[in-house]
């Protein structure tokens, strides 16, 4: 706990402990609202047409990786080292906000030919284009920038207003499972409108300038490796609703689905800790960075082993309470597996998504990540293909090992050549 304390102490941590509480009310909202909303939406559209809105939610957030293209780390990292710097900080946003800009368009485009060339996508057209809505609303929220400047308080606000919105709208206006449309429709709502108050209030910290053509290619050719990362990531994190749902059917997504809401939640706690640090662990020499992550280490771990303990003593509690439902109820077993995930997780999302991208080393991330990725892919089609729920929850608690191993690894080789270096 030594790191806590030594950072609080300080006046960057002091800023870091108050960006810390606002990501943590964002995760609280995060965690929370679509807890409430689970057990609704499951009991008044039923697995299947839930599991049809989980799956074309899982597609959009396959599909926003190709328009923020790394943009959530490098381009935090650039805006936060010139963060006193007016002029390149106008110049990088509205490099970002135009590449971002160009990128919805033509992303929008090959997803209305894809919708319209598989009959599987085409039978529910209105619910796979109005779930697009998110990404737009993704794409305007410059949560990067407001991380980059350290003002993570606007995220908080503007996170929670977006979930408040579509929350109340689905709870009082889905009452049947005819209104299954109205999920997608009033969720884009919700983050367009908080994208676009986000949009203007970043206005306030910084003036948008022309693109400049020059900037918008550099920023990209940076991205790269980033946006790879990325795309790997979404294969594991977003993909596996996907393929169960092509696969198995959207009844038993819909059954996988509510789980993984329930693990995305659990890993979502370590997130705004991260997040929070990652601008102050940037401008640390390379000693400071390595010993602050082993430091923070044991506390992540600590964390996910207090949960994956509890959904194994009360599993059964956790998913009466939460559903009520026989089908899901029956897949209690594959519940308490998965959770055993989340310590593997942590021990994986400190390298990938706190020590390398802050070091700056995105190829390291991108090669773990795109070989864990490509991993679950293959591994999980094969399994689901035999056993649906056992076989994704099996495919996910072995990539988050392997995501683990291959970090550490990595981590370790690093500090070898640093001290060879020296």
């Amino acid at each position: 706990m030594n790191i806590i304390k030594s950072i609080l102490q300080s006046t960057a941590g002091r800023t870091i402990a108050g960006n810390y509480v606002s990501l943590l009310f964002i995760q609280a909202a995060n965690i929370l609202l679509p807890l409430l909303l689970l057990p609704y939406l499951v009991r008044t559209l039923g697995t299947e047409k839930y599991g049809l809105i989980l799956l074309a939610q899982a597609f959009c957030t396959i599909l926003y990786v190709f328009v923020e293209f790394g943009f959530n780390l490098s381009a935090t990292r650039r805006i936060s080292i010139a963060k006193d710097n007016a002029n390149q900080k106008a110049a990088i946003f509205s490099a970002v906000m135009g590449v971002k800009f160009l990128l919805v368009i033509v992303v929008a485009i090959v997803y209305t030919a894809i919708i319209f060339m598989f009959p599987r996508f085409q039978l529910e057209w209105e619910v796979y284009a109005l779930s697009y809505g998110v990404v737009i609303g993704q794409a305007l929220f410059p949560d990067w920038f407001f991380q980059g400047i350290e003002k993570m308080q606007f995220i908080a606000i503007l996170n929670v207003l977006a979930k408040v919105i579509f929350t109340a709208l689905i709870f009082f206006f889905v009452i049947s499972v005819q209104d299954y449309t109205l999920v997608p429709l009033y969720t884009s709502i919700g983050y367009i409108i908080a994208g676009l108050i986000s949009f203007i209030i970043s206005l306030k910290y910084v003036k948008i300038k022309k693109p400049s053509k020059v900037l918008m290619k550099e920023l990209m050719i940076e991205s790269k490796s980033i946006f790879v990362s990325n795309i790997a990531a979404r294969l594991f994190n977003s993909a596996n609703i996907f393929i169960v749902g092509i696969v198995a059917g959207d009844s038993i997504a819909g059954i996988y689905g509510s789980f993984e809401k329930i693990f995305i939640a659990s890993k979502s706690f370590f997130g705004p800790l991260m997040q929070a640090i990652f601008p102050w662990l940037s401008k640390q020499d390379a000693v400071k960075q390595r010993s602050n992550i082993v430091k923070l280490t044991p506390i992540m771990l600590l964390l996910a082993a207090i949960y994956t303990v509890t959904v194994l003593l009360f599993g059964d509690v956790i998913l009466d309470f939460l559903f009520n439902d026989s089908a899901i109820n029956d897949y209690v077993l594959a519940f308490k597996i998965l959770s055993v995930g989340t310590v593997f997780a942590a021990a994986n999302m400190v390298m990938l998504s706190l020590y390398f991208p802050a070091v700056g080393d995105y190829i390291t991330r991108m090669n773990i990540l795109f070989v864990g990725g490509v991993f679950n892919v293959i591994f999980a089609f094969i399994l689901v293909s035999f056993w649906p729920i056992y076989g994704i929850v099996i495919a996910v608690i072995t990539t988050e090992f392997l995501l683990a191993a291959l970090a550490w690894f990595y981590f370790n080789k690093r500090k070898n050549i640093e001290v060879h270096g020296a």
